[in-house]
């Protein structure tokens, strides 16, 4: 593009100087004159054009006239005059600020942090920054405030109230009836067994030889000794116990629901009693002073970690935890619009002293920018991104000289006439 202006401007200044040159022969006819007014005005004027054009960037015809060359020779007031144009007048700190003020960036930045959850690279760079947060977080100094706030929270337990509900859901839960029939279980493995039924024999057998009485009672009892062995006594009060402990399963059982009424009524005595609640905060505090919490705290803030950093290695983490939470706190931060208003303020004003502070190096980075060129690479530059408006000056010079000719040639013949 800048080649073709050129050549215009080339063609122009040759037609002018050509329509002169041509004019010259036949001057004597007026319109001849007439025309050659115009093309020795746009001869002037394309070459005076060319002359300012090309004194711009270099000597004209390489000789050094005075007052050319402007751009090599005031290149550093110039390069001044440009920075101080573009840093204090184009972009000033006020107008910098003032645009800055023009904008929502808070909102600009929720919209966008939004929009750019569901692609798999932020997917993947927030797991990542996650997953090393996680890892690098110093457990040491959790332990002892974890410990503190639970050996608090459990010497501040109501022990009246807390055993009141605990009972209370056990006797929703039958949990009395359920330790009864566990309790009958046990006692029947104990007595259907063998050498519970010897023992039994033994120590009734013992206990027959050593009771006393008088005259055909003694007489009796002596008998039966004599005539029921350990083995069979100890096998009659074993099916004895076993009969009576069946009887003790049946929910129906009279006697089973009398025991198990006797023992709700005891157990529901026991948070009025103060040596009970004494002896419950005793056994508490003692646990609390023999358990080694803190040791307890670090093995589990560990194991939670490890298992933590497992969960987030499958893709589930992402779509079904981190990204909805994310989401969900972008959605309240812009329902809440204080929060954005002092986010905004908060953005505004860093963004305010930053300018403040860094201003100056717009500039800086104006004359940086230029002094990477030398004279010939800089006026290349110039006359590249400026040259076809430069050639189209000369062009409009040579045809504004004609146009010009043309007029006071004819002013010329008008004074004449009159």
């Amino acid at each position: 593009m800048k080649s073709n202006t050129k050549h215009i401007a080339l063609i122009s200044l040759g037609v002018m100087a050509g329509g002169t040159l041509a004019a010259i022969p036949f001057s004597h006819l007026p319109w001849v004159r007439f025309l050659q007014s115009g093309f020795e005005a746009g001869l002037v004027g394309g070459l005076a054009d060319w002359f300012a054009v090309t004194a711009l960037f270099r000597h004209p015809l390489g000789i050094p006239i005075p007052h050319t060359a402007l751009l090599p020779k005031n290149r550093q007031r110039i390069t001044k005059a440009l920075v101080e144009t573009v840093q204090n007048d184009l972009l000033s700190k006020d107008s910098i600020r003032a645009k800055l003020d023009q904008f929502s960036i808070s909102a600009k930045l929720l919209d966008g942090l939004e929009q750019h959850l569901d692609s798999e690279e932020t997917k993947q760079t927030l797991t990542a920054l996650t997953r090393h947060a996680v890892r690098e977080v110093p457990l040491a100094p959790l332990v002892p405030v974890l410990e503190q706030t639970i050996r608090g929270w459990a010497g501040s337990l109501d022990t009246r109230q807390l055993l009141s509900r605990v009972l209370e859901y056990g006797f929703s839960q039958n949990w009395d009836e359920k330790a009864f029939d566990y309790a009958l279980d046990l006692v029947e493995r104990l007595v259907i067994q063998k050498q519970t039924a010897d023992k039994l024999g033994e120590m009734a057998a013992q206990a027959l030889q050593h009771f006393q009485t008088n005259g055909f009672m003694q007489f009796a009892l002596n008998a039966f000794v004599g005539f029921v062995s350990e083995e069979k006594l100890g096998s009659t009060i074993q099916q004895f116990l076993l009969l009576r402990i069946a009887e003790l399963g049946r929910p129906d059982n009279s006697t089973r629901v009398a025991l198990l009424q006797t023992l709700r009524s005891k157990l529901s005595e026991l948070p009025g009693k103060d040596e009970t609640i004494a002896a419950l905060d005793q056994w508490k505090q003692g646990m609390l002073e023999q358990m080694d919490l803190a040791s307890v705290l670090e093995k589990t803030l560990e194991q939670l970690r490890s298992r933590l950093l497992a969960y987030m290695e499958s893709e589930a983490f992402a779509d079904e935890v981190l990204i909805p939470l994310l989401r969900q706190g972008l959605r309240k931060i812009r329902d809440d619009r204080e929060l954005v208003e002092r986010m905004e303020t908060f953005i505004h004003d860093k963004l305010a002293e930053w300018v403040e502070n860094n201003h100056h190096r717009i500039g800086q980075l104006i004359e940086e920018n230029i002094n990477r060129y030398d004279n010939e690479s800089l006026i290349a530059l110039m006359e590249d991104k400026l040259g076809r408006d430069l050639q189209w000056i000369r062009v409009n010079g040579a045809v504004c000289g004609f146009l010009i000719g043309l007029v006071l040639h004819g002013v010329r013949l008008l004074a004449g006439f009159f």
